[in-house]
């Protein structure tokens, strides 16, 4: 079975939350997506720097996306298990997350994720296990 062609989800597809924690797809493709947060600063921590939570939202978002865009239309995924690691602080507002699809079978999918400071500085490295579940 191939990949679908590469095309992001549709805005219907997306989490509510989405733009709410000011996330916007910059890739998606079948080898990987790349999601942006512009943290809102209610998600900032009290001395400064970017929430863990708001990280771990966006890479597990990121994670899905990736996941979503090696199925076929109708499928769905699910995390099963995030492992994040931080690395440093995000001290600026705006975080990337690229996430790939290590292995993908007919009902699990293997990932990693990184997120990155917009200066390029890694933020977290993540592992994660999201559950595939088909149509048919």
């Amino acid at each position: 079975m191939s990949p679908p062609a590469d095309s992001p989800p549709t805005i219907a597809e997306l989490p509510e939350f989405f733009e709410y924690l000011g996330m916007s797809i910059e890739r998606a493709t079948a080898e990987e997506a790349i999601v942006r947060m512009q943290v809102p600063k209610q998600l900032l921590s009290p001395h400064g720097p970017v929430h863990g939570g708001a990280i771990s939202a966006l890479i597990d978002t990121a994670i899905g996306i990736a996941v979503v865009c090696r199925l076929e239309p109708g499928d769905r995924t699910a995390t099963h298990e995030l492992n994040i690691n931080y690395i440093s602080f995000a001290a600026k507002p705006v975080v990337i997350a690229t996430a790939r699809v290590l292995r993908l079978s007919r009902t699990v999918a293997h990932t990693e994720a990184e997120a990155r400071s917009e200066d390029g500085t890694l933020v977290a490295k993540a592992l994660g296990t999201f559950g595939v579940f088909r149509r048919a």
